[in-house]
């Protein structure tokens, strides 16, 4: 037979052990790159790869993709940037590059680039690419 104190020690700790349980197997928000890089290979050739080339194709007009994250924009030295995304002051991440993307002359007017991505799983996977592009 239990004590009393026993009983209401443990209760605590079930409870705190039950909280972390839940807590657990709630669903947990996206990273940054929760697409798939293959899907998103696919969709860069077919709608970013002529102006911007990847790891085994040159640009053509805009800058090269390649390590793209964590560079300033408008300051690589392949292709043509406008002077409102060189001034923008924009770091590419996952973020600002999901912003961009998805409606590029909305978040830097004046940019260069007019198509976005609306689709957010296209977006996912495009950005999951770019990030394997190191």
């Amino acid at each position: 037979m239990q004590s009393l104190s026993s009983t209401t020690t443990r209760r605590p700790a079930i409870a705190v052990l039950s909280l972390i349980c839940a807590l657990l197997t709630l669903p947990s928000a996206p990273s940054p790159a929760a697409g798939d890089a293959a899907a998103g290979k696919r969709l860069y050739h077919a709608r970013c790869r002529g102006c911007h080339g990847d790891e085994h194709a040159a640009p053509t007009l805009g800058p090269t993709l390649v390590g793209i994250i964590g560079r300033k924009a408008g300051t690589d030295e392949t292709g043509v940037h406008s002077y409102e995304l060189r001034e923008s002051g924009i770091v590419w991440n996952a973020a600002s590059l999901r912003r961009f993307l998805a409606a590029p002359t909305k978040e830097v007017p004046g940019t260069l680039m007019l198509g976005g991505i609306d689709d957010p799983k296209e977006l996912d996977d495009v950005l999951a690419y770019l990030e394997s592009l190191r």
